[in-house]
């Protein structure tokens, strides 16, 4: 609210005073207060104020301006003032991308909008940012941007409006990326690794992609899906988003045919994801339609899956016989065996021009791997046993909820009629069949490839690299808080993923082709965060990083000396942002 004069008339005269107008929350209404009393018109005339009204309605628009003024200087601050700590471990990231080249393209994509900042200065430092210490945009403006060596001023409104215009057309800017990515390494396409995962939303209502699904956190808010997929070297090479209560079957078709038609692919992608990628229509795409290969897991407890294949699991006879694989000290660490066979498929499929459902059967021949792992079987069984016993504790029907129970409600047997057929009142017993399946399968796990001449053990560590993914997953959710998302419009939101693609990506370049696997992203985070100076004054640092551990790792690699040094050089610091070169020439 705001200061104003009131002109009280009175049995002396007219008396002056300053009032403050306001909301009362209470009985949400507006009320009013006196903050300064000035007093009787004809008492405060005088040769300095020989009109009180005029004078003082001056004096309360003066008190207006300096309280707005107090205001707007409470605000998220517009321009920077010097921070006492320094960030400057994103040297690394400032170095790779520089390398990259991506400056130039960025700038003419956005040179259309006749934007009054750099569009490839708000990604860069959004990307820093989301590395060193990710939160909101908002707080990002004033908190973080301020505390990066060499920040250039950029508003909020300019990193939103910045982050819808990348967010509409995110998908060129991975090519930008892949482009010049490949200038120096050559992707290795020969596999692809593919999963999906979604992010939610603190919102009641869904709307555009933000749609209700099943979330991975078992969240009810509206969520959003990403699709991921990875080189053979597990460097991030393509991202798609989608809305949130769409299977996410379909994108690995539409990401790899996507990926092979923005990069020119035009030999065999062997293509490798979980069971829940596994399915009769994408098998059919890969062998089919693009002349791919695949390597999928299979469930073991799915109705796909007969009895007979479900037998052939744990037997062991003349022909049929398990390798096992051990440690150094004669350890077990897994068994593997193999066949290959025709196997029939099918999956209905809707005309787009009439609208019929016909169903379409196709053979393949493929072999099959299965594995039994020990150490997964006993983790495994003690799981089933527990969930056992919870079901156990069940004995009435009315404890029957669903949410209560969570997945132990499979090992729950309801009998609703006796031997004759007749109903009865709801019995309920633990399905001990149901235990027992559980528990003979315990540590196997099956996988299903078209490429009959690969080694079952070649099969096996190639699916099994798939943890990368996951991991890239938990590096995105957990160290890049990607979410939940404090953005609104599609746009935006689709800016917001790009800039954690982004920083995912650069982190693995790090990691996997510069450092080659010699420091992790969990490490060259650490130390990015934990890498900080205190500006003495007189144009030299104090380096305050106290991550020793991180810091050898990345000295070791980058053969700097100094950065365990308790002083540095503004020519040191400099040093560090413009003449780190990573990429090989």
């Amino acid at each position: 609210m705001a200061y104003y004069l009131r002109k009280e008339n009175k049995k002396k005269g007219i008396y002056l005073q300053m009032y403050e107008s306001h909301w009362d929350k209470e009985k949400k209404q507006p009320r009013s207060k006196s903050v300064m009393a000035f007093g009787y018109v004809q008492d405060l005339i005088s040769d300095e104020i020989p009109d009180p009204v005029a004078y003082y309605t001056d004096f309360v628009e003066k008190k207006n301006q300096e309280r707005s003024q107090a205001l707007a200087e409470q605000t998220r601050p517009r321009a920077f003032s010097s921070p006492v700590e320094i960030h400057i471990g994103h040297f690394l990231l400032h170095s790779l991308l520089t390398e990259l080249n991506v400056k130039e393209t960025i700038d003419l994509l956005a040179s259309q909008m006749r934007f009054q900042f750099s569009v490839y200065d708000m990604l860069a430092q959004l990307i820093y940012a989301r590395v060193l210490c990710p939160c909101s945009k908002s707080k990002t403006v004033s908190s973080v941007f301020p505390h990066l060596y060499h920040s250039v001023p950029i508003s909020e409104d300019q990193v939103y409006d910045g982050c819808s215009f990348i967010g509409e057309s995110y998908k060129k800017y991975m090519e930008l990326f892949n482009h010049c990515y490949g200038q120096y390494y050559k992707r290795d396409l020969n596999h692809v690794f593919f999963d999906c995962t979604n992010y939610y939303f603190e919102i009641d209502l869904p709307s555009d992609d933000k749609q209700k699904g099943p979330s991975k956190e078992n969240r009810h808010d509206p969520i959003i899906g990403q699709a991921l997929l990875l080189d053979a070297d597990l460097v991030p090479l393509a991202m798609q988003m989608y809305p949130g209560n769409e299977s996410e079957k379909p994108y690995i078709r539409r990401t790899i045919e996507e990926m092979k038609g923005r990069y020119k692919v035009h030999g065999k992608t062997i293509q490798v994801a979980d069971k829940g990628l596994n399915c009769a229509r994408n098998i059919y795409a890969a062998v089919k339609e693009a002349d791919d290969g695949y390597i999928f897991s299979k469930s073991i407890h799915g109705k796909n899956l007969s009895q007979k294949e479900k037998l052939w699991l744990t037997l062991e006879n003349e022909g049929n016989v398990f390798t096992d694989y051990k440690d150094k000290n004669g350890r077990l660490l897994f068994r593997l065996k193999s066949t290959v066979d025709t196997f029939s498929y099918k999956f209905p499929q809707t005309d787009p021009e009439t609208g019929e459902e016909t169903e379409t059967v196709f053979s393949v021949k493929e072999k099959r791997i299965v594995s039994y792992n020990p150490s997964l079987a006993k983790k495994q069984k003690a799981e089933i046993m527990k969930m056992a016993d919870k079901a156990a504790n069940y004995t009435t029907y009315k404890k029957m909820a669903r949410e209560d129970l969570g997945d132990c409600v499979k090992y729950i047997k309801v009998t609703n009629q006796d031997k004759r057929g007749k109903n009865i009142k709801p019995q309920i017993e633990i399905d001990q069949a149901k235990v027992a399946e559980d528990l003979k399968y315990a540590g196997y796990n099956l996988m299903v490839t078209s490429e009959l001449d690969m080694d079952p053990l070649q099969v096996y560590e190639t699916y099994h690299r798939l943890w990368k993914i996951e991991e890239s997953f938990r590096l995105t959710k957990s160290f890049l808080d990607a979410r939940p998302v404090y953005v609104q419009k599609k746009e935006t939101i689709y800016g917001h993923f790009l800039i954690c693609y982004l920083s995912l990506f650069l982190l693995r370049v790090l990691e996997i082709k510069i450092f080659k696997n010699k420091v992790s992203a969990y490490d060259l985070i650490h130390f990015m965060r934990d890498f900080r100076v205190v500006s003495r004054g007189d144009g030299s640092y104090i380096n305050i990083s106290r991550d020793q551990a991180a810091n050898e790792k990345v000295k070791a690699v980058t053969g700097l000396a100094n950065l365990d040094a308790l002083f540095l050089s503004e020519k040191e610091v400099e040093n560090f942002f413009q003449n780190c070169m990573l990429l090989d020439t």
